[in-house]
């Protein structure tokens, strides 16, 4: 099971997620989000990181994120830029997100993530989603890895995990302090939590 810890902000966070074990990191590049940082502050984390983990640049869209160096985008709406490795975000709502799910396998991208819809935020809520939905949703992806998100928290990502089986889990809220500050007891926690199922 593959662990993305998402909405880093510093070097600090991001190397203690890197020794607890994190698979990849994920730093928002959406203006006015709490967790949002520059260009500059991810060319610092990047350069800090260890080899053979992997950097995703959340944005809105690929405007967005031009500028920002990392591995993989992880986009919520617009085209994929060319030549990049894509991850497509469905906010999920009810059955009839399944739809979306559908539309965004069929495009060229490397995985997609499903996270819970939430009216003022495109992600990072803290609030989950109906499971039996996402476990609806993997035979609509044709093989394409399905990544969860979405309210995980060290005292549920072992259900979660359980009930849907995903190719990685993503968490960003449940394992905050403060947004855009890590716990580093709950990320402890989280990460032991994931490992504990394999």
């Amino acid at each position: 099971m593959r662990i993305k810890i998402c909405g880093i902000t510093c070097v600090d966070d991001a190397l203690l997620a890197a020794e607890l074990g994190a698979d990849a990191l994920g730093v928002i590049a959406v203006p006015g989000t709490p967790r949002y940082v520059t260009p500059e502050t991810v060319a610092l984390i990047r350069a800090a990181l260890p080899p053979f983990l992997s950097l995703v640049i959340v944005a809105q869209n690929a405007e967005q994120a031009h500028g920002y160096p990392g591995d993989l985008f992880q986009l919520f709406d617009g085209p994929l830029p060319e030549h990049s490795r894509c991850i497509r975000v469905v906010r999920v709502r009810d059955q009839a997100s399944l739809a979306a799910v559908a539309s965004a396998a069929a495009e060229p991208v490397s995985a997609v993530l499903l996270d819970a819809y939430h009216e003022k935020a495109l992600g990072g809520a803290g609030v989950a989603f109906d499971w039996s939905l996402a476990v609806a949703a993997k035979s609509l992806l044709g093989g394409k890895p399905l990544l969860l998100a979405g309210g995980l928290t060290p005292e549920n990502i072992a259900e979660a995990i359980a009930l849907v089986r995903p190719y990685a889990v993503d968490v960003s809220s449940g394992v905050e302090a403060a947004p855009g500050k890590k716990d580093p007891q709950k990320l402890r926690d989280f990460i032991a939590s994931v490992r504990a199922i394999e």
